[in-house]
C-alpha cells in the first residue's frame, strides 16, 4: 500500500513492480439527486481517506463492441453507474517532484468509453518513462450532452465538459502531491477525446490549466444551440410517447439508455458518423481557439474503415451523401458507390482535411505545432488489414498484447515503433516539441 497525502485529504493505492497506482479517485461530487443533468461540482476535500486500489463504476453507456475486441481479455461485466466521476494515476515508485503530467481523454463519439479500459492503460509507458499519466471517466450521451436546460432552467447542457474541466482543476490542486509538475500538464485525447480537448481549447477560463495538447483523429465539430435544444425536443417526445414520462427526475438510468437507443433509430443508419451527441456552442465556448499552446495533431490512413466496418457493409450511395450532409460536406453519389470509396472519403472529409485546416488556422499566430499519420498495418490478417481509426492507440501506450490476443507475433518492427511513438510522447510531454520538422503553411509536414 502507498499513502499520498494532497490537500483535500488521505489517498492510498497500491504498488505494483516499478509503479504506484491510483484507481478510482473521485474528482468531482456525484452527479445524482439535485446533482443530476447539472454540471459537475469539484471535489475539493473529503473527510475519510480514499481507498484507490480498484477501479470504480463506469458511465451509463450502451454495449462496445470494440472495446470486447481491443483487450486481451475475455469481457467482465463492468459496472455502470451514474456515480462514475473518478479518476486514475500511474506513477513510478519514487520521490522525485516536477514530473510531467499526460491527461487521457478517451473517445466514442460522445457515447461510449471510460477510463480503466485496456487500451489505455498506460503501465507501458510510465515503467520505461518517470512520467505521469492519468486517465478518467466523464459523462457520456444523453447524460453528458444533452442540453438539460431544455427541461428545466435549473439544468445544464455540456455537463461533459464540465466533468473533464475538473479534472484539469483536481490536478492542478492536487498533483504536486503525487510528485507531478501542475505547471506541466498535457492533454492527450483521440476521437471524441480529442474532439473535447479542441472544445476546452476554445475556453479562455481553462486556459492556465494545461500546456500542451495532443490531439488524435478528431476535430472539433460543435452543435448549435438550435441543434441541442432540436435534439432535446426529440428527447423529450420520446419520454412521453415511450415511458408516459414528462418529469426528467422519474428516468432510471435504464430509461435513459433505452430513450438513446430510440434515438438512435430515429436518426438513422449513421452511426458514429452523425454525432447525436456532442459538445454545443454555448457562450463560454470561442469561435475560434484561444489557445496558444504546442499542440500535435495525428491521424491514420485508413480513419474511414472502422466506420465501414462498423456498420458491418457500405451504405447506399444515396445514404452516404446524406449522412455527409449532416456536416455540411458534399459528395457526388457516383463517386462514393464502393466500401473503399465511402472509407477514404471519410478519412478524407472527417479528418485528414479538417487536420490540416485546423493546423493551417493556428500556424498564422504559433510555430510549436506538429502533424502525424499512423500507417501501420497488417496485411497477413483481415482484422488489421488497414491503418483504421483507434489502432494507433495499441502503439501509443504499448499495449501490444491486444494484437498478440488476435494472433498478430511481435515482432521486433512493431515493437520498435511502438516504443518510438511512447519516446515521442514523453519527450513532448517532457518539452514540448517532437523529433520531427512542425508543421508550417510553408512547410506543410506529415510524420509518418
Amino acid at each position: 500500500m502507498v499513502e499520498i497525502t494532497t490537500q483535500g485529504g488521505l489517498i492510498y493505492g497500491f504498488t505494483k513492480d516499478n509503479l504506484d497506482i491510483f484507481l478510482g479517485i473521485p474528482y468531482a461530487h456525484p452527479p445524482i439527486n439535485e446533482q443530476r443533468f447539472k454540471h459537475s461540482k469539484l471535489l475539493k476535500y473529503w473527510n475519510d481517506a480514499i481507498d484507490a486500489t480498484n477501479f470504480k463504476a463506469i458511465p451509463p453507456q450502451p454495449y462496445n463492441k470494440l472495446e470486447t475486441f481491443f483487450s486481451s481479455q475475455s469481457q467482465t461485466t463492468i459496472t455502470q453507474n451514474e456515480d462514475c466521476l473518478h479518476l486514475n494515476i500511474w506513477k513510478q515508485h519514487n520521490h522525485k517532484t516536477n514530473k510531467p503530467v499526460i491527461i487521457y481523454f478517451y473517445g466514442g463519439s460522445f457515447v461510449n468509453g471510460h477510463g480503466s479500459a485496456e487500451l489505455y492503460n498506460p503501465e507501458h509507458v510510465v515503467d520505461n518513462h518517470d512520467i505521469i499519466i492519468i486517465t478518467f471517466n466523464y459523462r457520456l450521451g444523453a447524460l453528458g450532452f444533452l442540453d438539460w436546460s431544455h427541461f428545466d432552467s435549473a439544468y445544464h447542457s455540456n455537463n461533459g465538459l464540465s466533468d473533464q474541466i475538473n479534472v484539469l482543476k483536481w490536478v492542478k490542486r492536487n498533483i504536486a502531491s503525487f510528485g507531478g509538475d501542475p505547471n506541466n500538464v498535457t492533454l492527450m485525447g483521440q476521437s471524441a477525446g480529442s474532439m473535447s480537448i479542441m472544445a476546452l481549447m476554445r475556453m479562455p477560463q481553462v486556459n492556465n490549466l494545461y500546456h500542451k495538447a495532443i490531439l488524435l483523429s478528431g476535430t472539433l465539430r460543435l452543435d448549435t444551440i438550435e441543434q441541442a435544444q432540436f435534439k432535446a425536443q426529440q428527447f423529450r417526445q420520446l419520454m412521453r410517447q415511450q415511458l408516459n414520462i414528462t418529469d426528467v427526475q422519474q428516468l432510471t438510468t435504464a430509461n435513459i439508455l433505452m430513450l438513446m437507443d430510440n434515438m438512435d433509430e430515429l436518426h438513422g443508419k449513421s452511426k458514429g458518423l452523425e454525432l447525436i451527441y456532442a459538445p454545443i456552442q454555448t457562450t463560454d465556448i470561442s469561435e475560434q481557439t484561444t489557445s496558444t499552446h504546442p499542440i500535435v495533431v495525428g491521424y491514420t490512413t485508413d480513419e474511414g474503415d472502422i466506420y465501414i466496418k462498423n456498420e458491418h457493409k457500405k451504405l447506399s450511395p444515396q445514404r452516404f451523401v446524406e449522412v455527409m450532409a449532416l456536416n455540411d460536406i458534399t459528395v457526388e453519389a457516383n463517386h462514393v458507390t464502393s466500401a473503399k470509396q465511402q472509407s477514404q472519403a471519410i478519412t478524407n472529409w472527417y479528418f485528414k482535411y479538417p487536420a490540416q485546416q485546423f493546423l493551417s488556422q493556428l500556424s498564422v499566430k504559433q510555430s510549436e505545432l506538429w502533424l502525424a499519420e499512423f500507417a501501420w498495418y497488417d496485411q497477413c490478417n483481415s482484422l488489421f488489414a488497414s491503418a483504421y481509426h483507434i489502432l494507433d492507440m495499441i502503439f501509443w501506450f504499448g499495449n501490444l498484447q491486444i494484437l498478440t490476443a488476435h494472433h498478430i507475433t511481435v515482432t521486433e518492427p512493431i515493437r520498435h515503433l511502438s516504443l518510438r511513438m511512447q519516446r515521442d510522447l514523453v519527450q513532448f510531454a517532457y518539452s514540448g516539441t517532437m523529433p520531427w520538422p512542425r508543421y508550417t503553411n510553408n512547410n506543410r509536414h506529415i510524420y509518418m
